[in-house]
């Protein structure tokens, strides 16, 4: 069967799988496996071991990151250093410039904390700005929006990315790098976007929930710029993030610098290592933090994050699964053959298959993991770097932000649009975002 066939019946059945019958993405990702090993002629058993074999190599290499990664999140959110970081950079930015600082915030935040969790958070921050400074509510909350989704797809420990450079190979230290830096075109474009399109729009362009719903959403304390005196510190608040952040990227730059041998590199890749250096971000939160929250808040917090990995760990090791049939079937290698032949460009691959899931099924860690697990044969046969691929498929996992995502109602609600409002502002916003990162991509494949 012509591979082209194959991989169009196997992303066919995965949608239909996802969004019409609406199986959960873990059942639709092992079926999906099967079914590429069917139509490769793979044997039933060489097929269950295969696919065994990819969910276990991928748990090993990022479960646990994962779970620190989202342990050292909810810290960070229940100590509410989240909000201290968020009135730090509005009041180094100026309120001014608040859009900008609302950017900022969003980049920052999203990478400790689920960009749903940190959009409720900065909620009374961004109407209290619009209160004083008469800068229109959409470009401070699309602002927002476009750094938080930013690094939720480009940057770990947040979970899609995490994932993805997991499935792809690559070391955490560079996926952090190369995330960040697509990440700030893909703010730096939705920002744009926020503040020339929304500045001189009527108000009779904004349509919200009902008068009452309205008033009740902006009945919000307007001195919340000042209102830190229940904060913690600048430093306490943002240590536990940054220092797993270096010690990952030091153990990477490290890796380069020094011999392999050496004994900086030997220190740096114990304690760079991801596993170690979030556990160590985490250890240090409960150090710093922990009085704040009291100890029964610490212990729940594990309960939480537990519960709360599990699906993520899951999803993605079924993407693995599928990644290491697609590698063992030869799928994949005849599929990057086509692929040169046609003279594609081979960065649109990825971005495409994410911004097609991301618009049928809503969640952009999905998009993310799919495409990267799909993709990932193709950049190996062709010999090109997967990072291409990581920042690819988190470009097409910004296409669109719809009522079938999670963070579209979280947005819509906090900010008292209704489904219409939300359309005009945040979904309108997203093709922009996803043009950043494409053009991130682009540079980088330059750099490369």
């Amino acid at each position: 069967m012509p591979p082209i066939l194959v991989f169009l019946i196997g992303i066919a059945v995965l949608l239909v799988l996802c969004v019409v019958v609406k199986v959960n993405a873990f059942v639709a990702l092992l079926v999906t496996a099967m079914v590429f090993g069917g139509l490769t002629f793979m044997g039933g058993t060489e097929i269950i071991g295969t696919i065994t074999s990819g969910f276990a190599g991928t748990v090993e290499s990022i479960g646990i990151v994962i779970i620190f990664g989202i342990m050292l999140g909810n810290y960070l959110d229940a100590a509410k250093a989240t909000n201290k970081m968020a009135l730090d950079t509005v009041k180094l930015v100026g309120q001014k410039r608040s859009g900008i600082a609302m950017a900022i915030c969003g980049y920052i935040i999203s990478i400790p904390v689920f960009s749903d969790a940190a959009m409720v958070i900065l909620t009374p921050l961004v109407k209290s700005i619009h209160k004083r400074t008469r800068i229109p509510l959409a470009i401070l909350a699309v602002s927002l929006a476009s750094g938080l989704l930013a690094t939720h797809v480009y940057v770990p420990p947040t979970p899609g990315p995490l994932a993805a450079a997991g499935l792809l190979g690559i070391d955490i230290g560079r996926a952090i790098l190369w995330g960040a830096f697509a990440a700030i075109f893909m703010t730096l474009f939705g920002t744009v976007f926020a503040h020339i399109f929304f500045k001189k729009k009527p108000d009779s362009y904004y349509s919200w929930r009902d008068d009452a719903e309205k008033a009740e959403e902006e009945s919000v304390n307007t001195n919340a710029l000042e209102n830190d005196k229940d904060l913690p510190g600048t430093l306490v608040s943002i240590l536990p993030l940054v220092m797993p952040l270096l010690l990952i990227v030091g153990n990477t730059t490290c890796s380069m610098l020094f011999p392999a041998d050496s004994t900086i590199v030997a220190i740096t890749s114990f304690i760079g290592d991801a596993n170690v250096a979030l556990a160590l971000g985490c250890l240090l939160a409960v150090i710093l933090l922990g009085k704040r929250m009291g100890k029964d808040t610490v212990m729940k917090v594990i309960d939480k994050s537990l519960k709360e990995a599990g699906p993520i760990v899951f999803i993605t090791a079924a993407g693995g699964a599928l990644g290491e049939v697609l590698s063992v079937s030869g799928a994949g290698a005849d599929l990057a053959s086509m692929v040169i032949n046609t003279g594609l460009p081979f960065i649109l691959i990825p971005f495409v298959i994410s911004a097609i899931l991301k618009v049928v099924q809503g969640s952009g860690t999905v998009a993310v993991t799919t495409a990267a697990t799909l993709c990932a044969p193709i950049a190996a046969a062709l010999g090109l770097d997967p990072i291409l691929i990581f920042l690819a498929s988190g470009a097409g996992a910004r296409a669109c932000c719809h009522v079938n995502d999670s963070f579209f109602w979280v947005f819509t609600n906090c900010m008292g649009y209704d489904m219409k409002g939300g359309l005009k502002t945040l979904s309108l916003a997203n093709p922009f975002m996803a043009l950043g990162g494409l053009f991130g991509t682009f540079l980088a494949s330059l750099i490369i």
